[in-house]
């Protein structure tokens, strides 16, 4: 018997970090991979980003190794048998293709992390360096195939940090080679919320022409929500009986943890109108059925509906589905002035996401012309 593995670290950069399991009720720690028979030295990493990526790399070998029925006291009556080859990155890539396909990720993750190994492999074939040992791949070969994404700073930084995600699980590597690669700077972007009085106009004209979307759009405005994962898979099992709070697992929102919103009167009144009180427990919101509408749902849904509202000059180009949620935060921060507030609400994981987030969208956080300094 044994625990789930536990990742035992700290913002110190000089403290060594862990993985904790208990295996018939004796502690153990693993600094690092060996007894695993991995290539993994967490507390070698030069930056704590590099270190807490290679702890979750440990603790998931560590979890398989358990699943397999492998036990510390193996290491100990076996002899080790060191695995002396080393697979090509062709072969090493098919392996990190395989354990994604096993692993729970969300569909779109999962589609880009796919997607970035089938590109990387034709990548290695062009070169010619397919059947050359992993350890062997330099940061210059990453280099060169990160040079394809150069169309912007936004979609060669996120490549980079994908590819460094999977890098990151490949064993036979004591470093990753994508943090030698070159980054490059990213602007910050204006998110655009609507301005007073946009936003009503915009919602009469979603509940004339699209019902469905004019809730989705309330959801987000009233309720914070995430659009094409924790509304469209909204059940009537998320509502509380007096449809006045909204309860999301942690498998159902981006957080990865237990959500609890309030519905506003406003949004409850809309959400009675729809007879949803009479749907079964396990029926979509939207679809009255145990299957939701596809993903891309509600993304169609405003992109052929954002052309007429800008041909009618109520929207500007600008104007996305998440312009919505911009303009909650916007305005429940003007009517808090409380940033910790915002990021309760909005179920973001640190404080400093939640202000990253207002800055974004143009606001001046707990500032004023008196808070400057005096000559």
């Amino acid at each position: 018997m044994y625990s789930e593995p536990e990742i035992v670290t700290s913002k110190n950069s000089t403290s060594r970090s862990y993985v904790k399991v208990y295996i018939d009720g004796k502690r153990h720690r693993f600094y690092n991979g060996k007894q695993i028979g991995i290539v993994c030295n967490p507390n070698h990493s030069k930056t704590i980003n590099d270190r807490d990526r290679a702890l979750t790399h440990l603790c998931y070998n560590l979890k398989k190794k358990l699943e397999q029925g492998w036990s510390p006291q193996m290491t100990n009556k076996l002899p080790l048998i060191q695995d002396t080859v080393v697979p090509s990155v062709l072969k090493t890539f098919e392996t990190l293709q395989s354990e994604i396909s096993n692993e729970n990720l969300s569909v779109v993750y999962d589609r880009d992390l796919t997607s970035l190994c089938n590109h990387f492999k034709s990548f290695c074939l062009t070169e010619n360096i397919a059947s050359i040992p992993i350890t062997e791949l330099s940061s210059d070969h990453i280099q060169l195939f990160l040079k394809r994404y150069n169309s912007s700073a936004t979609n060669y930084m996120n490549k980079r940090r994908a590819l460094s995600a999977l890098f990151n699980r490949i064993s036979h590597l004591q470093e990753n080679p994508v943090c030698e690669t070159r980054k490059m700077k990213q602007f910050a972007h204006l998110n655009i919320p609507y301005k007073q009085g946009q936003l009503k106009t915009v919602l009469n004209y979603l509940q004339e022409n699209h019902h469905e979307l004019f809730i989705c759009c309330l959801l987000m405005y009233g309720c914070l929500l995430r659009p094409h994962q924790e509304i469209r898979l909204l059940k009537r099992s998320s509502f509380n009986e007096e449809i006045k709070s909204i309860a999301l697992s942690g498998n159902q929102n981006k957080g990865k943890r237990i959500r609890v919103v309030l519905i506003p009167e406003y949004v409850r009144k809309e959400l009675l109108s729809r007879s949803m009180s009479d749907l079964p427990a396990e029926a979509n919101i939207f679809s009255g059925r145990t299957t939701a509408y596809n993903m891309s749902y509600f993304s169609t849904a405003w992109a052929r509906i954002k052309e007429q509202l800008c041909k009618d000059g109520i929207i500007g180009e600008n104007h996305t589905l998440y312009s919505f949620r911009h303009t909650a935060a916007i305005n429940m921060y003007l009517k808090t002035k409380d940033p910790y507030k915002i990021q309760q609400a909005f179920g973001h994981s640190s404080l400093k996401v939640t202000l990253t987030y207002l800055r974004n969208l143009g606001l001046v956080i707990d500032s004023s012309i008196d808070d400057l300094p005096d000559l």
